[in-house]
């Protein structure tokens, strides 16, 4: 085992992988590896989420930093920056969750890979069941589970043995992601001492207000609709890129 992430970075900046085919389709398995990694990062509660940020390296912090699209100074906030990278985690492009999963999980991948010792390199899932209950027991099933899904998607010799852990055992099975709230989720955000505007009272609105708030949404909803749409074609391009490369790799004498 070594980081998924870096593997994809190396791989992605290749001149051959510019000049593959991009109209190549994803697999039914690379699908359900990108649903997997999407749903550990969506689902991750708090608390795991918040240890898996105070384990992360000062290089790590500042790579975050450029991946969610964030201010270098905010990866030093504490527990404020728990509730700042979750509103990031939705829909980033596959190569970017990478990133984020790898990032998080730093400190429960370590630990893996000192209990798989001279079998780290290219471990089994018989190797990988003797210890992860280990790291299960240290690091929680959500930071366990979001590594075991980063390495699905990575190119690791282990990537199969991951994945049939992802299909069989039932403690890694993701649960469904919730429809996003955007007001929830802006109201979690830290004020940074700023002062929150008055809401209006119930009382105060006037149709013609209520119709331009709905029509606000509405379009917002477009908007979101089409670049979520941009993003899955974006990450699908990339995957299909780096699938056709190693498929010209494998045919090299």
């Amino acid at each position: 085992m070594n980081d998924p992430a870096a593997n994809e970075v190396e791989e992605a900046s290749t001149d051959e992988a510019d000049q593959t085919d991009e109209s190549e389709e994803l697999s039914e398995q690379d699908e359900l590896d990108l649903e997997r990694l999407d749903a550990a990062l969506a689902t991750i509660d708090d608390d795991s989420l918040r240890r898996g940020l105070s384990g992360i390296t000062e290089k790590q912090r500042q790579e975050l930093a450029v991946q969610l699209n964030l201010p270098r100074a905010s990866m030093h906030l504490g527990d404020a920056l728990t509730p700042l990278v979750r509103r990031k985690l939705r829909g980033l492009a596959v190569d970017r969750q990478l990133v984020v999963a790898t990032a998080i999980t730093n400190r429960a991948n370590d630990d893996t890979v000192r209990a798989l010792g001279d079998r780290s390199d290219d471990p089994s899932r018989e190797d990988l069941e003797e210890v992860l209950p280990a790291v299960v027991e240290k690091h929680g099933i959500e930071l366990t589970r979001l590594m075991v899904a980063g390495y699905a998607v990575s190119d690791a010799p282990c990537r199969d043995a991951m994945r049939e852990i992802l299909d069989s055992d039932e403690r890694f099975a993701l649960p469904d992601v919730p429809d996003a709230d955007d007001e929830s989720r802006d109201a979690e955000l830290p004020t940074f001492g700023l002062v929150a505007r008055v809401p209006r009272k119930q009382g105060d609105d006037d149709p013609e207000r209520a119709r331009l708030l709905e029509q606000r949404k509405a379009q917002k909803a477009e908007r979101r609709a089409a670049a979520a749409h941009e993003r899955a074609a974006r990450a699908a391009a990339q995957t299909a890129r780096r699938e056709a490369l190693h498929a010209s790799k494998r045919g090299r004498p």
